[in-house]
């Protein structure tokens, strides 16, 4: 349904000229060698592929379990709440560009305040268990999250496009975000009976404060020293 409503709305703005589209000519001359994308980062988004992919996919697929096991509440209110919360959460890509724009256009930052964010909104859903403010802040640390992923998809990806590796940087950067997030709705199965559902919720911090940690600035501390 979206594809088709997807097909008349870019007719219908092709026709008006709202979309127009241009060849675009790269400023320097795309090496398309794999030693290239060292120089941009790819190590470092690699890693946030990875963290991304664990919270976008895995911690949002255990949503529905988590609000039943851990905050009560029946099967059939579980999935209203999820149903809600998901279409809250899809409106992240847009609060994730307002930021960027704010933040002068710089990825880094708007990358290192989301996932300092998401770090802080999950410790506080470890300690704060009334149900309500409960679900308020892991969604808000999920949408953090996402956040990053939007600017990794959104704005690291396309920013490749002068080495002429998009489509090979982007489908390695997917593959490692699925995979990650398939290991991790694995161990979190097993985990969330073993260490129950506050530990892996203290998992879920260390995993954004690990992210935080990969997002500072080293080559500004770098210039410094």
């Amino acid at each position: 349904l979206m594809s088709v409503v997807g097909f008349i709305f870019f007719s219908v703005f092709e026709k008006k000229k709202i979309v127009q589209y241009g060849l675009y000519k790269a400023e320097k001359k795309g090496a398309k060698n794999i030693r290239v994308l060292f120089k941009h980062n790819i190590i470092k988004f690699s890693l946030i592929s990875i963290l991304t992919g664990v919270v976008r996919t895995s911690v949002v697929f255990w949503l529905p379990t988590y609000l039943s096991q851990y905050l009560g509440f029946s099967s059939k209110s579980s999935a209203g709440i999820f149903t809600a919360a998901t279409l809250v959460i899809s409106l992240t890509a847009f609060i994730a560009v307002f930021l960027y724009e704010r933040l002068g256009f710089n990825i880094n930052k708007t990358i290192l305040l989301l996932f300092s964010c998401s770090a802080i909104f999950f410790l506080l859903t470890f300690l704060v268990y009334q149900p309500i403010l409960n679900i308020v802040l892991i969604v808000l640390a999920i949408m953090s999250s996402n956040g990053c992923a939007t600017m990794l998809w959104s704005r690291y990806c396309p920013s490749l496009r002068d080495t002429g590796m998009v489509s090979s940087a982007t489908g390695f950067l997917d593959f490692l975000s699925y995979m990650a997030a398939a290991a991790a709705n694995t161990i979190f199965a097993n985990a969330a009976t073993s260490i129950g559902w506050g530990n892996l919720i203290l998992v879920w911090f260390g995993l954004m404060v690990f992210g935080v940690i990969i997002a500072l600035p080293y080559d500004k501390f770098r210039k410094k020293a």
